[in-house]
């Protein structure tokens, strides 16, 4: 028993270094991981025919062709062309609100995978004018008409840029102005949850959750994934607590017995 009280207060050591060296508001990879998919599929769920049609051709194209590695040359392959075709739409028509929605969204989704790979400064750096791009046409399009998701994806382009606390403040600004919109909450709680604002995230969870009861967004289950996730820590934060008061108890009854 005494030995696996060790190994166990060993890993808790451990777990605690670990969290000690990551930066505060850095995410652990597996945060990472949730989060990236989270916000590329907000941004890919609304994409509609245009990524369809995309999607389509990839799968004829794996169907076709062995499954190759995917890098970030891959990545700019599959978005260059579409984005290029958008792009000169734009060129011709200024006012193209369906094509300068795609441009942000493609752009945003392009930027999102290639961060999501990014290993050097020079990827990094890509990824970054790609969400600037994206706030570019977001910034088009809004000035012609208002949309919550626009809103959503162009502040998550912010987060992705590391500017957490301008995305925090926008998607606060959109819950105000568009309350009943339940992705804009749910991306405030991930948010919050970066930024270690636990209670704020599980109350914005919470609303995300009452606001999209059949899922329609998504919104609903990846906000009670997230709030199951915060009662785990919580009961494992509370019995390493437990499990330190009983060592230290321990180890001063044995002090005072020697």
């Amino acid at each position: 028993m005494a030995s696996n009280a060790k190994k166990d207060r060993k890993q808790s050591e451990k777990k605690g270094d670990e969290a000690k060296k990551r930066k505060p508001g850095e995410l652990s990879r597996f945060q990472k991981i949730v989060i990236v998919a989270f916000i590329v599929i907000f941004a890919l769920s609304t994409l509609a025919g245009a990524l369809a049609s995309v999607v389509q051709t990839e799968t004829a194209e794996d169907a076709s062709e062995e499954s190759q590695e995917t890098t970030v040359a891959t990545i700019d392959e599959n978005y260059e062309g579409i984005v290029q075709d958008l792009e000169s739409k734009v060129a011709e028509n200024a006012e193209d609100k369906a094509s300068l929605l795609s441009l942000g969204r493609y752009c945003f989704s392009w930027g999102a995978n290639v961060s999501s790979l990014a290993t050097t400064d020079e990827e990094t750096a890509h990824a970054n004018e790609l969400f600037d791009k994206a706030i570019g046409y977001y910034d088009q399009y809004l000035a012609l008409e208002d949309l919550p998701a626009a809103r959503v994806d162009r502040a998550l382009c912010q987060y992705y840029k590391g500017d957490t606390e301008a995305a925090a403040t926008e998607l606060s600004e959109i819950t105000t102005a568009s309350p009943d919109y339940a992705p804009a909450w749910a991306n405030l709680g991930m948010l919050y949850e970066t930024q270690g604002r636990t209670d704020e995230a599980r109350a914005a969870y919470e609303k995300a959750s009452e606001l999209d009861p059949n899922d329609e967004y998504g919104a609903y289950s990846y906000a009670q994934q997230r709030i199951s996730a915060l009662d785990e820590a919580a009961a494992s934060a509370e019995e390493e607590s437990a499990d330190e008061t009983g060592d230290a108890t321990t180890d001063d009854a044995t002090t005072e017995n020697n």
